[in-house]
């Protein structure tokens, strides 16, 4: 094997452990501090360069295997050992490269939802840790919803108002006569 096609299942290797490990059920404080490396090789743009730099070699090598294996869809029957060879070469160059271009987005996807995930859970542990209310906060709420009572009992009185005074305008109103012609 090439020292290229080395670092590749090297780094296809590295790729699948780092998935594994997003992947199982750590506790919140290893995550948390996995987000904060992740977020800081994302700002790092000597890092960011490198990641770019790697996936566009990767997708060219990805192209340029699929070249190669179409100029063997055109042969015959027969081989010889060389065709073979170099098709074979081109396969596995293929399948290796195409697994660590899906295993980019497979580690990108799965550390946004892990991201995502981590920040739930602190806002969860935050409200959870908020204190339950005391003997005085007791007190307060009770005052409030007596207080909340009260303006309902004024509500329903002043409803009770509006109605009386609807009807005393009604009856003040004088009917329309049966003859009369309606105005539009």
């Amino acid at each position: 094997m090439s020292i290229q096609m080395l670092i590749i299942f090297g780094l296809l290797i590295l790729q699948m452990s780092l998935l594994v490990v997003l992947l199982l059920p750590l506790p919140h404080i290893v995550r948390v501090r996995l987000i904060k490396i992740s977020d800081s090789l994302e700002k790092n743009p000597n890092f960011t360069v490198v990641l770019v730099f790697s996936i566009i070699l990767l997708g060219m090598q990805f192209l340029d295997c699929l070249n190669k294996l179409k100029r063997f869809t055109d042969h015959g029957d027969v081989w010889n050992h060389d065709q073979m060879a170099s098709k074979f070469y081109a396969q596995r160059n293929l399948y290796l490269t195409g697994a660590v271009l899906y295993l980019y987005l497979a580690i990108y996807t799965v550390v946004r939802t892990v991201k995502k995930l981590v920040a739930k859970e602190s806002e969860y542990r935050k409200l959870a840790s908020v204190p339950q209310p005391s003997e005085d906060d007791e007190g307060e709420i009770a005052k409030y919803q007596q207080l909340i009572k009260m303006k309902e009992q004024d509500i329903a009185v002043f409803k009770k108002q509006v109605l009386g005074i609807q009807t005393a305008y009604d009856d003040l109103t004088p009917a329309p006569q049966s003859g009369s012609k309606k105005l539009d």
